[in-house]
């Protein structure tokens, strides 16, 4: 007769592959399987040097994600960081250098195979099956940088839930996205990239991580524009009215949330 510790193992273990086929049947269903991830292959075949053109140089890139390292380091504690939309692997090479454990998953394959010749720990594949092939509570950290605006309503949902039993009680998601806030980016640049959906505000974003059972949500407004309306001689209403429209322009044009899964919940 099988011991309760036997049991407890087997069910894990069924749990685990009960996961997997539900996130292979998503993957089919959904096309995510595919390595052009929908886009097409014409698309796809210059997807790494539309990155390049639209989302800025590997060194602008990092030179932005350091701003997070002070909260890795204040949350990491052994089972490291799972970086979702990899891309280039800008995050996970920071991580490594800091000494922080960290590996991603990505659906294109370019970046991967670019990713694992660099030495990163890294796979194709989609995102929210990545999360749900993880033991429960098992991550500190998930992050994911300028994905969430290609994902359906459906699809973030699902992939904040995956998240959420991932990470270890006290454990952080950290998303960032661009800012519709910021008229510019919610008006031209965000639709730069032909595979965004639609711009997320930041009030939206917010509640929809609360409403997978996030708590103590932050949200920073991020990377303003370093060039502003000037003018001269203006008088009190008139510069507040100058302030407001100077900020719709040239304000933050990213924002992220931070949400943390309750400590009294596993």
């Amino acid at each position: 007769m099988s011991s309760p510790v036997d049991l407890e193992s087997q069910v894990r273990e069924l749990t685990r592959a009960v996961r997997t086929l539900e996130a292979e049947v998503r993957e089919l269903r959904s096309g995510a399987g595919n390595p052009t991830n929908g886009w097409g292959p014409r698309f796809a075949a210059i997807y790494d040097d539309f990155t390049n053109r639209f989302r800025g140089s590997t060194a602008e890139v990092t030179a932005k994600l350091e701003g997070y390292l002070p909260d890795v380091r204040r949350l990491v504690r052994t089972t490291g960081v799972v970086d979702v939309g990899s891309g280039r692997g800008e995050w996970l090479i920071l991580l490594r250098n800091a000494g922080i454990p960290a590996r991603g998953v990505d659906p294109h394959p370019t970046f991967v195979a670019e990713g694992q010749a660099r030495g990163l720990d890294i796979e194709q594949g989609d995102g929210v099956g990545y999360l749900q092939r993880l033991l429960p509570n098992s991550v500190d950290m998930v992050t994911a940088f300028h994905l969430i605006e290609h994902l359906p309503v459906e699809e973030l949902l699902e992939l904040l839930e995956a998240a959420r039993t991932a990470l270890r009680p006290g454990g952080c998601v950290l998303l960032e996205t661009p800012n519709p806030a910021n008229l510019t980016m919610g008006a031209c640049d965000f639709y730069n990239d032909p595979t965004h959906r639609a711009p997320l505000p930041s009030a939206l974003t917010e509640y929809l991580i609360s409403s997978q059972g996030f708590a103590d949500i932050e949200v920073r407004p991020l990377h303003p524009k370093s060039s502003r309306l000037a003018l001269a001689n203006l008088t009190d209403d008139c510069a507040r009215l100058h302030g407001v429209i100077s900020d719709a322009l040239f304000g933050p044009q990213d924002y992220a949330v931070l949400g943390y899964k309750p400590r009294s919940n596993s």
